[in-house]
């Protein structure tokens, strides 16, 4: 294995990463406070990702406010709830990830918009226009007032001071991607709107048009904000999505709009894109599961690498070391995001740079431990690798008297006996009846 670009170090603005590796940013429900602050879990849980040598850690989505489309607490963080509060725990976790030498953006959230489980909410949904509710169709999202957009982009420049108070790197916007808020007032199926935030392609695009100049108003032209983008939203028609290959009319962004769109967010201010395809519509691209390909985007974001002259960062499925080594030497992106491949193993930027891919615990693909959970309202965590989200609980000490352990028995329990005494230094023999572990 050949490994030579991943471990270069790169600039997006005048933030320096020493590295070509991003976390990709997930949710951290049932890991936060009732005042939207984020807990010890949460910050035991990036502080591990910084130790194994991930460059760049991107937060799970921080909401801006919570009074205009409100979710029942704790959900997700929200940084304007508490803003004393939530500057305390976050500067915990901006400068034990800074130990490490890595660098950390927080990802804040316009909203879910149709997106938004009913269950989840005090309240009607809200969207950019009268629009069924993706979970329940029977529920009509409530329109937002222009007053209240464009307190909710006052909101993110605030977000956005708080977020620099706390040591944050950097800020992403969640995000122009899955069919969230902020991409639903992009989206002519889903906007119909005759106010400034609606009409055609340039309209549409007036809101996070918006939201950046009104971050690097109270941030700073310094502090570098990128978006969450998907280049292209695979809707075949309410609730149905398109598969890869598969010849269908594009109901929702098209590659074409996507990279026109992606030209006018560069000239707007933003530093970088963060970029994927998919809605909730076509959940399977935004959330690649086994049967699809590793390094599903590439072919479209080799073309918007073309497109824009702003670093790229690319997840889906990019955890195998020599893709990610290849796209970045091919210049179909900057960086590579990896999600569920640090869920598994906080440490694959080590195994990698240390030439040892054979040791990394893989991803699955199964979304189970992950997606699943989060859908279900419970804590993350990760069908192989139980210690997400548990990371203090979970960790490994180094034993204070060493043995002789012998394991009787070569299944899944005894293999991880086997495991975990190892790495706590003992001496370990295996024993197993059949040929087979």
């Amino acid at each position: 294995m050949n490994i030579k670009q991943i471990f270069q170090p790169i600039k997006i603005g005048k933030v320096e990463i020493k590295n070509r590796i991003a976390m990709a940013p997930m949710a951290n429900l049932g890991l936060i406070d009732k005042e939207g602050t984020f807990t010890r879990r949460v910050i035991d849980y990036y502080v591990e990702r910084a130790k194994g040598g991930t460059g760049l850690i991107i937060t799970g989505a921080v909401k801006v406010e919570n009074e205009i489309e409100k979710l029942k607490m704790p959900s997700f963080p929200c940084i304007t709830l508490n803003p004393i509060q939530f500057i305390a725990t976050a500067s915990e976790l901006t400068e034990h990830v800074h130990a490490f030498g890595s660098k950390i953006f927080i990802q804040v959230t316009f909203g879910l918009g149709r997106s938004a489980a009913p269950a989840f909410l005090e309240g009607p949904p809200v969207a950019p226009s009268a629009i069924p509710n993706y979970w329940d169709p029977t529920v009509t999202c409530r329109e937002l007032t222009t007053q209240e957009v464009e307190t909710m982009v006052k909101r993110c420049g605030e977000a956005a001071h708080i977020a620099r108070e706390a040591g944050f790197d950097g800020m992403e916007i969640h995000a122009m991607h899955e069919g969230y808020l902020l991409d639903q007032f992009t989206i002519a199926l889903f906007n119909r709107r005759t106010d400034k935030y609606g009409g055609d392609l340039k309209g549409r695009l007036t809101l996070p048009i918006e939201i950046v100049s009104e971050i690097k108003k109270y941030a700073g032209k310094d502090f570098p904000v990128g978006l969450r983008y998907s280049i292209k939203s695979y809707i075949k028609d309410w609730r149905q999505g398109g598969l890869p290959d598969e010849d269908f009319k594009e109901m929702g962004r098209d590659f074409d709009e996507g990279l026109q769109a992606a030209k006018i967010i560069e000239q707007a201010g933003y530093d970088f894109l963060d970029a994927d395809n998919g809605t909730y519509d076509a959940w399977y691209w935004a959330h690649p599961p086994v049967y699809m390909e590793h390094g599903c985007y590439l072919p479209f974001t080799d073309k918007l690498k073309k497109t824009v002259n702003i670093p790229i960062i690319v997840a889906g499925r990019m955890e195998l070391p020599d893709l990610a080594e290849k796209a970045l030497s091919e210049g179909s992106l900057d960086m590579v995001g990896i999600g569920r491949g640090l869920l598994t193993d906080p440490e694959w930027p080590k195994k990698v740079y240390n030439n040892e891919p054979e040791k990394i615990r893989p991803c699955i693909g199964c979304h189970d431990g992950c997606l699943g959970r989060m859908f279900l309202g419970k804590p993350e965590s990760c069908t192989v690798n139980p210690a997400v989200g548990r990371e203090k609980e979970y960790a490994i000490e180094p034993a204070h008297t060493r043995k002789k352990i012998m394991i009787i028995g070569g299944g899944v329990a005894g293999m991880e006996a086997a495991r975990v005494a190892k790495l706590r230094g003992h001496q370990i023999t295996l024993y197993e009846k059949t040929d087979k572990l």
